[in-house]
């Protein structure tokens, strides 16, 4: 039995098979057997974890990370989801899909997990950069810090992120349609939102709308409202988590009334 996550190359996204185990480990995980529910919400964490160090690399004017699936590799929590993504070179990624890399297979320390019926907003930790033997010396730090250094001890080439991003989702949106059978379009603004999101917590709204913008394609630009002094992402997504038995609608959602949905982030902000 899985006790926590494990690594896995990016280009397992493009497998049907194995997205379909990972979707259907998330609907154990939260007591629903629809496969559009369970792969909606699956494809909400994923997208968020995928965005995330590209929206925390342009908050730093650093627009080099490159979130080609070959670049990547996944940790892939017991139920499913992606606890975060990792930029590695192709030749580490290929070593990982052979089990030949010094992580393959290790079983890391269990990250925080959401129960049902919470706000649907994953926690992710940083990740950190270590060498192949997973070690990290002062030298190493020093120079991960001046140059484009992946989180597992290899330097990676420097590229432009907004097309290399639209690329992969190019790749991936269409298979978890097919795997899920949620719509394109309601995945693509799935990311837009997840975008949104990261942006505030990198502390920089326009950030993600600059990404969405390069990105482009079938990606919505995120909105966002200013209510009782705080910033929201004007959601135009639904995570179908209120379709699980036991658990309601998030505060944010587009399916709620406008007024409602206001008040609600309101008293929310009023909260801190």
């Amino acid at each position: 039995m899985n006790t926590g996550p494990v690594l896995v190359p990016g280009t397992e996204l493009l497998r049907p098979e194995w997205l379909g185990e990972r979707i259907a480990d998330m609907g154990i995980s939260w007591g629903t057997g629809d496969v559009r529910v369970s792969g909606t919400l699956w494809w909400c964490m994923a997208a968020s974890s995928l965005v995330k160090p590209i929206v925390v690399a342009y908050a730093h004017d650093d627009e080099d990370f490159d979130p080609t699936l070959e670049h990547l590799a996944l940790e892939i929590r017991p139920d499913g989801g992606i606890e975060q993504v990792l930029q590695i070179t192709p030749e580490a990624v290929a070593a990982l899909a052979s089990g030949t890399h010094p992580e393959a297979g290790v079983r890391l320390e269990p990250g925080v997990e959401l129960e049902p019926g919470i706000e649907l907003e994953p926690v992710v930790p940083e990740p950190a950069v270590a060498s192949p033997s997973g070690e990290m010396t002062a030298a190493q730090a020093g120079a991960c810090a001046d140059r484009a250094c992946d989180t597992l001890g290899w330097e990676i080439p420097r590229t432009g992120a907004g097309p290399l991003l639209r690329h992969t989702l190019s790749q991936v949106i269409p298979v978890v349609s097919r795997v899920s059978g949620a719509g394109e379009a309601s995945l693509w603004a799935i990311v837009a939102d997840a975008i949104g999101n990261r942006a505030l917590d990198a502390g920089d709204d326009e950030v993600g709308a600059h990404l969405a913008r390069e990105v482009a394609g079938r990606l919505p630009v995120p909105r966002f409202s200013d209510i009782g002094g705080r910033t929201f992402v004007r959601r135009i997504s639904c995570c179908l988590v209120f379709e699980v038995p036991g658990c309601e609608m998030c505060t944010s959602c587009p399916k709620r009334p406008a007024a409602q949905r206001e008040q609600l982030l309101a008293e929310l902000a009023a909260r801190g």
